[in-house]
């Protein structure tokens, strides 16, 4: 029993879990700081692009070019 908890043993598995935890974590804020509205733009444009490309007609929701809203502060 003493044989599994030596340094030699203990080291690998502390590594191996650290590193399966920081790749854990990363993962899941990546999935956070996603912006999804962004991602959908780029999947419409992306989606635009191959219509064009292989000649097929283009929805209308795909021709409708829609700027962003950039919302102001005003001054008091």
């Amino acid at each position: 029993m003493e044989s599994w908890l030596s340094p030699l043993y203990v080291f690998p598995f502390g590594f191996v879990l650290s590193v399966f935890l920081c790749a854990g974590w990363l993962l899941s804020t990546k999935q956070i700081f996603n912006d999804p509205k962004k991602k959908t733009e780029e999947d419409k444009e992306l989606l635009k692009k191959l219509l064009e490309g292989f000649g097929l007609e283009i929805p209308t929701e795909l021709q409708e070019t829609q700027s962003p809203v950039i919302k102001t502060i005003k001054s008091p």
